[in-house]
């Protein structure tokens, strides 16, 4: 009897292994909790049809916007746990429970992260009617002003959380303005309406390289390929660094086997040269990690950032 059950148990294992083996067996969706043409979008849609060719099956991107994320991130939080629901999302997913704690997922607990695959620095950039030299120079009249303002293309993102991350490693205060979306930021501050912002270097460079703004630092830990002379935030405030990155999760109890090969694969789609050349050319580092290590990221990223709302009472509006 013993053997008959050790038996079946040993049967059951080997159907599971080879199910596994089998996967993907139909079309995927990832799922984009944001508009298309949009950042993440733009990088979905490459990432989707390379993934595609590598496990030989279609990929299929559904964008499901709203403003944080929510919708699109609760949809696949909810969806089977089989490896053919994801999630493509920015660091959006992770910071926006610390703006709103009901939000219908907990990004930690509802999720297995497949990996992070990018991240990108941000950029300070500032009016050239601020005339500012440095970031130095910045704070410096900070601390002897509270009139320096900083555009916050929204409320709730990676820039704003950078921009409070600033005033409280420096000790100084900014007024923050807030907008709906970075195209009317912009506007005001190549005008000189505003004086400061910290975006994203694809949107924030095209205004650099035409000569409407001046870059004055990047928030990343090291200085930017694309950027070499361009100084981090890290250089005058050691240990300052703030990143949007893009992580690749599926439902919370996916096989293991499962998420390592979409993580394989996923890998094999993101070293294409393809990839690789977008990701350059939009100052993106290539992460793509494992799981254990993405689930590590995912959770000191969650917590730093809402340890930072709290300490410096952000407030979504």
């Amino acid at each position: 009897m013993k053997k008959k059950i050790i038996g079946v148990l040993v049967a059951a294992l080997c159907g599971t292994s080879a199910i596994h083996a089998e996967f993907p067996e139909k079309a995927i969706r990832i799922v984009v909790p944001f508009a298309a043409g949009g950042g993440v979008d733009a990088l979905a849609r490459p990432f989707a049809k390379e993934l595609g060719q590598i496990l030989g099956q279609s990929i299929v991107v559904e964008n499901k916007p709203s403003n944080t994320g929510q919708i699109g991130a609760t949809d696949i939080a909810r969806s089977n746990a089989d490896g053919y629901s994801l999630l493509l999302s920015s660091a959006a997913f992770g910071t926006t429970p610390a703006f709103y704690p009901q939000v219908p997922y907990n990004p930690i607990k509802d999720f297995s992260p497949v990996m992070i695959m990018a991240a990108a620095p941000q950029v300070l950039v500032a009016s050239k009617k601020f005339n500012a030299g440095s970031l130095q120079d910045v704070l410096a009249r900070a601390k002897q002003s509270d009139k320096i303002n900083f555009a916050l293309s929204a409320s709730t993102g990676i820039q704003a959380l950078a921009t409070a991350m600033l005033a409280q490693q420096a000790k100084v205060d900014f007024m923050k303005i807030p907008y709906k979306g970075a195209g009317a930021a912009f506007v005001d501050l190549i005008s000189g309406e505003v004086d400061l912002m910290i975006d994203n270097p694809a949107s924030s460079l095209v205004h650099v390289r035409s000569g409407k703004l001046q870059v004055l630092a990047t928030t990343g830990a090291k200085r930017m390929d694309i950027l070499p002379d361009v100084p981090t935030i890290a250089e005058t405030l050691p240990g300052f660094e703030a990143r949007n990155w893009f992580v690749l999760a599926a439902p919370a109890g996916t096989p293991a086997a499962v998420v390592d090969k979409l993580n394989d694969a996923s890998r094999q789609a993101l070293n294409s040269p393809a990839m690789k050349e977008m990701l350059a050319r939009d100052g993106l580092d290539l992460i793509a990690d494992r799981p254990p290590e993405a689930a590590t990221f995912l959770k000191a990223e969650v917590e730093k950032w809402a340890t930072l709302v709290k300490t410096s009472n952000l407030q979504a509006q």
